[in-house]
């Protein structure tokens, strides 16, 4: 099993981001020694190079760039396990419903907590790049989305069809 550290994690995904480690330090509010002893750390326990360092500024490897997407994923997903036990902990129910921009979603969250008034519903919105991910990495509980999506690991169950309309100026050809 590999044992990867999740600060690690956050300070490659902040360098990552920012491109700079300088920069990165200072909004991690750590040394910049220290936040390059812990990228070199982390290339070690890889086994990978994750950035390359020159004069004119840092940048992604390969490696660094194909391991980003799944960094950020696995953040979000120890996030919002945290999140789950501390409501478990406190005896909240809790769901997280993750919904695409344009949905109409008020009248469901509405009808949700008229029956469940001891439910904390919390709202995420998502896009179609990720709407099915934030389900597979538990950032949601619940997805409302847009179909088509891959299925693949979940169960999509239709609730309404919408209507597809083109929308051109009066005088359009």
């Amino acid at each position: 099993m590999i044992d990867i550290n999740l600060r690690r994690l956050e300070y490659f995904e902040t360098v990552a981001t920012e491109l700079n480690f300088g920069r990165a330090a200072e909004r991690l509010h750590v040394a910049q020694p220290v936040l390059s002893r812990q990228i070199a750390l982390l290339e070690r326990e890889i086994g990978v190079k994750l950035f390359e360092r020159s004069t004119r500024g840092t940048e992604l490897t390969d490696a660094g760039r194909s391991l980003l997407p799944d960094t950020r994923a696995l953040l979000q997903s120890a996030a919002a396990m945290q999140r789950r036990a501390r409501h478990a902990a406190r005896g909240i129910q809790h769901l997280t419903v993750g919904f695409m921009p344009g949905l109409i979603v008020t009248p469901i969250v509405q009808g949700m907590r008229a029956t469940h008034p001891d439910l904390d519903i919390e709202m995420v919105r998502t896009s179609w790049d990720d709407q099915v991910d934030t389900i597979l990495d538990g950032r949601v509980d619940l997805g409302l989305v847009r179909l088509p999506v891959a299925a693949k690991g979940v169960r999509v169950e239709p609730l309404f069809r919408e209507s597809r309309l083109a929308i051109l100026p009066a005088g359009h050809a």
